[in-house]
């Protein structure tokens, strides 16, 4: 426990005091495999040479700002372990709602599935572990992005097929057709949020799967909703999470694009957050 005061004084310059006890026991319950009850009851505890050395670099990079999951080397997703680092974005739990939206759907129904902009793998991932009967394609701009995610497919024991593919492009490895859901998390983070984000974010976290320009901030889903209209089956449907202030835009363009139902969903936070297209 006093080893555990120790780390949250080294982190108290750049954690509130709640957060910095929280993600002290974290790190020591990740580096010596001991549980919060042990590290908190039994104060005689000593780490060893090597445990010290581990954390006391952990604590060095969260002082630099840099994210507790990419520290870690892992975070956890709809209750899966996924591994991530800087190749890809740590995946939140708005995004969880979107994969609970989808299961709720399509569970016991089989059905051909595409990730568009897959990062991390952590949508496609889950819904192979939560829809036994679909078959997952994911894809991705990044083949760093791909390599993590064929990583966190075998950790879970899903058979989740990945592509490189540019989600602007008209180009495809793996030709998308008779889909029944099309599910993308594009960039949709305008290029003038940058002033209002964090440093754990804003220097530590892929650009590329982030930012969109301002003059055009819904290029990613007018790109993907033509591919779902060219791809879904009748009845499909197109599942997207957005920027929270473009919510009436997207629906505005999803509905001019021709999509026959469009449905806007707000998170736990109130935050209009996805939406739901459905191909006529």
């Amino acid at each position: 426990m006093n080893r555990i005061k120790n780390i949250i004084g080294d982190l108290s310059s750049v954690l509130p005091a709640n957060e910095a006890r929280a993600v002290a026991i974290t790190l020591c319950e990740h580096v010596t495999g001991l549980s919060r009850v042990q590290l908190l009851s039994d104060n005689s505890l000593i780490f060893t040479t090597e445990q010290e050395q581990i954390i006391a670099q952990q604590v060095a990079r969260l002082n630099n700002h840099e994210p507790l999951q990419y520290v870690l080397g892992e975070t956890e997703f709809f209750g899966l372990t996924m591994k991530v680092d800087s190749r890809v974005l740590i995946p939140r739990p708005e995004t969880e709602e979107l994969v609970e939206w989808i299961v709720n759907d399509w569970k016991d129904i089989p059905c051909r599935i595409a990730d568009v902009c897959t990062g991390s793998g952590c949508i496609a991932i889950a819904l192979a572990k939560n829809l036994p009967d679909a078959t997952l394609s994911a894809y991705d701009i990044s083949e760093d992005a791909l390599t993590l995610a064929r990583g966190n497919s075998r950790l879970n024991k899903t058979n989740v097929r990945f592509f490189c593919a540019d989600a602007l492009s008209d180009k495809w490895i793996d030709p998308l057709d008779t889909l029944d859901v099309l599910v993308s998390n594009p960039p949709y983070v305008l290029e003038s949020e940058k002033l209002s984000m964090q440093p754990n974010v804003l220097d530590y976290e892929p650009s590329i799967a982030l930012f969109v320009p301002d003059t055009d901030p819904l290029l990613f889903y007018e790109a993907i909703g033509k591919k779902a209209l060219a791809s879904l089956k009748h009845e499909g449907a197109l599942y997207v999470e957005i920027n929270r202030e473009k919510g009436k835009e997207t629906v505005a363009l999803f509905r001019q694009m021709g999509f026959g139902f469009v449905e806007l969903r707000t998170d736990l936070f109130g935050n209009a957050r996805m939406i739901k297209a459905v191909k006529n």
